[in-house]
């Protein structure tokens, strides 16, 4: 997946490393210290919520956005003095669609073709017609495709140039279910094939799917890992109450001693828990005729903690 033409990056080197990089717009940072590194055939997902600085991080290392501090490079080109050559190396999706509605399917990924200068713009909009199944709706105008085919259009254009670098803004948002899994089964093909994906996204299941996560909030990278075992060490236990009335289980427990969270699930109650606060819970729910019992933590439960919980601050993983 190397862009035609241009250097690929030494199998053991990142493709993306940056260090320190901060943004602020006029006196308030909304990107600040973000240290990542990425190699071939990993898919990092940025999960956090609204305002955390995933979107402003993405653009900056898309070339798309200056920083205003730090360093760093992306697929060999110098972040910080070469944006242009960033921006003409990696394949970018924006989370807002950005085709010419007037243009048909066949016209937008040709203008994407010759943007970024391919030596066979005609053979390469082919290739993405024919690999993302574009070819009955080639000569129809952007405007009107569906939401589902309008993104994969999208898609399409930012992959045009077979970057080893793919950069996604919540490219499944507002997709049914079949469309999400094809997105998937294309951002899996690219790290299979030696690329690297860095992927927005508010969906917590879907984030389980990467390689690595990069927990955001207010700017900052609070943690980084792969998923599965930054869930196993999150400074907190997961557990759910059955056995009596809803309402009054969240009316007991939401306050209780050592609890972070509690919310409706089913006919029970599910509780984020502070570590060695089980007991006491078990004996609580015992106490009013209910059980409580241990459930599988899940990654959203871990980010919600970490932004959540100040004694949770200081956890680190990386």
């Amino acid at each position: 997946m190397v862009e035609p033409g241009a250097p690929a990056p030494a199998s053991d080197a990142p493709v993306l490393d940056v260090r320190g990089v901060g943004k602020r717009f006029g006196a308030r940072y909304v990107v600040s210290d973000l240290t990542l590194a990425l190699h071939p055939g990993e898919v990092l997902g940025f999960v956090g919520p609204n305002g955390a600085g995933k979107t402003t991080s993405l653009r900056i290392l898309a070339g798309l956005l200056k920083a205003d501090q730090g360093a760093g490079q992306v697929l060999g080109r110098d972040l910080m003095g070469d944006r242009r050559a960033v921006a003409a190396s990696v394949g970018y999706m924006p989370q807002r669609l950005a085709l010419y509605g007037e243009l048909t399917v066949a016209e937008n990924l040709r203008f994407r073709a010759d943007v970024y200068g391919l030596a066979s713009p005609r053979a390469a909009v082919e290739a993405a017609i024919d690999d993302f199944d574009l070819g009955p709706y080639r000569k129809l105008k952007a405007g009107r495709l569906s939401g589902g085919w309008a993104r994969r259009l999208q898609l399409a254009a930012a992959l045009i140039h077979r970057p080893s670098l793919v950069l996604l803004d919540e490219p499944t948002a507002g997709l049914d279910a079949e469309s999400k899994q094809d997105v998937w089964r294309r951002i899996l093909e690219i790290a299979h094939d030696g690329g690297s994906v860095v992927i927005n996204t508010h969906d917590l299941a879907e984030a389980e799917r990467c390689t690595t996560v990069a927990l955001f909030s207010a700017g900052r990278v609070l943690a980084r890992g792969d998923p599965a075992r930054l869930v196993l060490h999150a400074p907190f236990e997961a557990m759910v109450i059955a056995g009596g009335d809803v309402r009054a289980l969240l009316a007991r427990f939401e306050t209780a001693p050592g609890v972070i969270a509690a919310s409706p699930e089913g006919h029970g109650l599910r509780l984020l828990v502070r570590p060695g606060a089980g007991e006491a819970i078990r004996a609580e729910a015992a106490a009013v005729g209910a059980r409580a019992e241990d459930t599988r933590k899940r990654l959203e439960d871990a980010a919600f903690v970490l932004v959540h919980d100040p004694e949770a601050k200081s956890w680190t993983l990386d």
